[in-house]
C-alpha cells in the first residue's frame, strides 16, 4: 500500500498535469527528500510518467493503464504457460484408454501378474469396483485409514450396497478402538455391509464376483505390490478361505459380552456341538453318561432359543460364552 505521502503526492498530480518536484513541494509543503521518495514510489508502480516534450514534468497514470504495464508481461507469460499445460494434458490424455485397454488385454491372458507400482494397483481396483456386481469380499490387516479415506470409501460403498452386491470386510480386532474406522463401519453397516474381525488378519486380499483377486505380495513389511489373479480356480480358493475366516470371526459391532451362566462342563459340551460331535462321542469325552451329556444340552437349546444343535454353539459364541 502506498504510504499517506505517496498518496497525497499521487492526489496532486493527478490535479496538476505537468508538475514539478519543487511546485509540489511548495504546494504541499513538504520536503524535496520526502517529494522524491513519494515519486519512486509512484514510479515503482507505473502510476506517474514523464510530461511528453517536458522531462522535468510530471503526470499521473490512471491505475487500469498502470496496472496493465505492471502485469502485462507475466499475463503474457501465464498464458503461455497455461497454453503449453493444457497441450500436454491434451497429448497425454489421450493416450489413457490405449494404456488402459492394454493393460486389461495383459491382465485377461494373464493367470496371475504382479503389479508394483500402487498407481495403477488402486486403477484396477477404481475399474473392477465399478463393475462388481455380486459380492465384494475384503480382509484387511494392519491400521486403520484415515478420516478421509473412510469417508470417500463410505460414499463407494453405499453405492455398491444400494446395487445390490454384497460388501464383507474382516478387519484385525485392534480396530475395534480405532475411532475413524468404527464410524465408516457404524455408517455401512445401515447400508447392508458386513463386518467381522479376528485376532489376525494374516493377508490383505480383494475379490470381486468370481472375475478377479487382489493379493497383497508381503514380501517385507513396506512391500505394497499385489498379485492380479484372474484364474477362476485361484480366485475359488481365496474366496473358500475368506468364507472360513468369516465364519469364524466375530462381528465388529458385537455387543459387549456377558459373563457366561455355563459351568466347565457344560462349555465342553457346547464346544462339542460346534465341533459337529455326537451326544455319544461328546459324552464318551467327558467321561459322562450320555442321558446326562443330553439333559445339559436340552437346557442349553432352551436357555438359548436355538432351534438346533449347531445354532446353539453360535448363539453361545456369539453371546461369549465360549
Amino acid at each position: 500500500m502506498l504510504d499517506a505521502t505517496s498518496l497525497e503526492v499521487y492526489r496532486y498530480a493527478v490535479g496538476h498535469p505537468g508538475w514539478t518536484r519543487a511546485e509540489a513541494s511548495e504546494a504541499l509543503g513538504l520536503t524535496l527528500r520526502r517529494i522524491e521518495a513519494a515519486i519512486g514510489e509512484l514510479s515503482d508502480r507505473r502510476l506517474l510518467s514523464p510530461e511528453a516534450g517536458r522531462p522535468e514534468g510530471l503526470v499521473a497514470v490512471s491505475p487500469d493503464v498502470a496496472l496493465a504495464d505492471l502485469v502485462d508481461a507475466d499475463e503474457r507469460s501465464l498464458q503461455d504457460l497455461k497454453a503449453r499445460i493444457s497441450t500436454q494434458r491434451r497429448e497425454l490424455s489421450s493416450l489413457l484408454p490405449t494404456f488402459l485397454e492394454a493393460r486389461k488385454s495383459v491382465l485377461a491372458s494373464t493367470s496371475v501378474e504382479t503389479l508394483e507400482d500402487p498407481h495403477l494397483i488402486h486403477r484396477v481396483l477404481i475399474d473392477y469396483g465399478r463393475d462388481v456386481t455380486e459380492k465384494v469380499y475384503i480382509a484387511q490387516p494392519g491400521q486403520g485409514s484415515t478420516a478421509d479415506v473412510h469417508e470417500e470409501s463410505i460414499r463407494k460403498d453405499l453405492e455398491l450396497l444400494g446395487n445390490g452386491v454384497r460388501r464383507r470386510t474382516l478387519y484385525d480386532t485392534s480396530l475395534r478402538d480405532h475411532v475413524p474406522t468404527r464410524r465408516a463401519v457404524e455408517a455401512i453397516v445401515v447400508g447392508g455391509g458386513e463386518f467381522g474381525v479376528l485376532p489376525f488378519i494374516p493377508l490383505r486380499i480383494l475379490i470381486f464376483d468370481e472375475k478377479l483377486a487382489l493379493v497383497g505380495r508381503q514380501l517385507t513389511r513396506e512391500d505394497k505390490a499385489a498379485l492380479v489373479i484372474r484364474d477362476a480356480s485361484l480366485i475359488n480358493i481365496f474366496t473358500l478361505l475368506f468364507e472360513v475366516a468369516w465364519e469364524i470371526s466375530e462381528s465388529f459391532l458385537a455387543p459387549q459380552r456377558v459373563e457366561s451362566p455355563l459351568n466347565s462342563l457344560q462349555r465342553s459340551i457346547i464346544q462339542g456341538l460346534a465341533n459337529g460331535l455326537s451326544d455319544e462321542s461328546i459324552a464318551r469325552r467327558l467321561d459322562i453318561n450320555v442321558r446326562t451329556c443330553r439333559r445339559h444340552i436340552a437346557w442349553m437349546l432352551d436357555t438359548l432359543h436355538a432351534e438346533s444343535r449347531f445354532q446353539a454353539a453360535l448363539k453361545a459364541r456369539d453371546a461369549g460364552w465360549v
